[in-house]
């Protein structure tokens, strides 16, 4: 009896210890892990693609004059420059003179004549017709001398934007008709830069992002050029034409015809989305991310199903992801299944090192 006695007071100063140990003791903190969190992208890539070419001048118009007779005037020989509104050119100017006399004459006439007559037919004291006929002869006699005084102005033949004088096509002296070349100017105010694509890269280039021409014999490089037209028809080779177009300086020093190098950076559309390397774990057979949710600031882990390998240590994922998920991409063998977790914020511009 004494033997049991003392066991039980011995078991019942244990339970005391016990009880009075546990009451004491602070439960321990759930630990929170520093994890870098990456989303996945909205599938678009950029490609960049090099493309030759040559320089090409904005513009190479040929003039003519609206009328016609002897020159007069032909003063620019071929690499004169020449500004917008200069008079290149110029026809005698005798004939259509005096037709501007002539028809003004005719005209001051018909429209004196058409004042006192339309003040009878408002008075009633004419025929509406009698009116009508001296209000055509008017008009007609109007265009004449506004026809004329037209054709007198086109005897000069003026630059519609400044340029180059490329081609010489008459002399001074000759007779000429109307539309027939007299020289050809280039518009040197923007250049062009004309490369040939194929059928695979047309779709890449029409989603240009960013593109910039290098011309070796000019010293010039990496100058940014922006996306002029696409052709819509393949030319006799099967090759796409593609401009790009770019403001021209003295500086520059590029001229048309020299050859050229395009850099285009395009944005591509890729359905395949990809996690870094670095994010997958696996157990047994299967292969594992932890996706991160931003309300619960908690990990969760996901099955995915991986494809091949992508360029800059991405993994393609086939399934168990979508866009816009957020994945830890450092530290994931360190976690378990709904542990609470603490994204690092990656450092500022400034902030060189994130040491911050």
């Amino acid at each position: 009896m004494k033997i049991t006695k003392s066991i039980l007071l011995l078991l019942a100063a244990v339970v005391a210890l016990t009880s009075c140990k546990t009451k004491g003791e602070t439960p321990q903190a759930e630990t929170i892990k520093y994890v870098k969190v990456e989303s996945i992208g909205s599938g678009t890539t950029d490609t960049k693609m090099v493309f030759n070419g040559k320089i090409k001048e904005k513009s190479l118009t040929s003039l003519s004059f609206r009328v016609g007779g002897p020159l007069a005037q032909l003063n620019v020989q071929t690499g004169d420059y020449v500004r917008a509104g200069q008079v290149i050119a110029a026809i005698d100017k005798r004939d259509y003179q005096l037709q501007v006399q002539t028809t003004k004459a005719q005209f001051e006439q018909l429209e004196s004549e058409y004042s006192r007559y339309k003040q009878l037919v408002e008075q009633n004291k004419i025929p509406e017709n009698t009116f009508e006929k001296i209000q055509s002869g008017y008009l007609m006699a109007k265009t004449a001398y506004e026809n004329a005084q037209n054709q007198l102005r086109d005897t000069e033949l003026k630059a519609p934007f400044s340029g180059y004088i490329y081609e010489k096509f008459t002399e001074n002296h000759q007779t000429v008709g109307a539309g027939t070349p007299i020289v050809s100017v280039i518009d040197m105010s923007h250049l062009e830069a004309v490369v040939s694509v194929s059928e695979s890269q047309l779709q890449k280039v029409k989603n240009d992002k960013e593109s910039y021409l290098t011309v070796a014999n000019a010293n010039v490089k990496n100058l940014p050029v922006s996306l002029l037209s696409v052709g819509e028809k393949a030319m006799h080779d099967g090759l796409y034409e593609v401009k790009f177009s770019f403001k021209n300086s003295e500086a520059l020093k590029i001229a048309p015809g020299m050859t050229a190098e395009v850099t285009m950076i395009c944005n591509v559309q890729n359905n395949d989305l990809t996690v870094p390397s670095t994010a997958v774990f696996h157990e047994k057979t299967n292969n594992y991310v932890w996706v991160y949710n931003d309300s619960t600031k908690r990990v969760e882990r996901r099955e995915v199903n991986l494809g091949s390998i992508k360029s800059q240590a991405q993994v393609q994922v086939r399934s168990g992801l979508k866009v816009g998920d957020q994945v830890v991409t450092a530290g994931a063998h360190y976690l378990i299944d709904g542990q609470q977790v603490k994204p690092i914020e990656k450092p500022s511009v400034t902030n060189v090192g994130g040491l911050l």
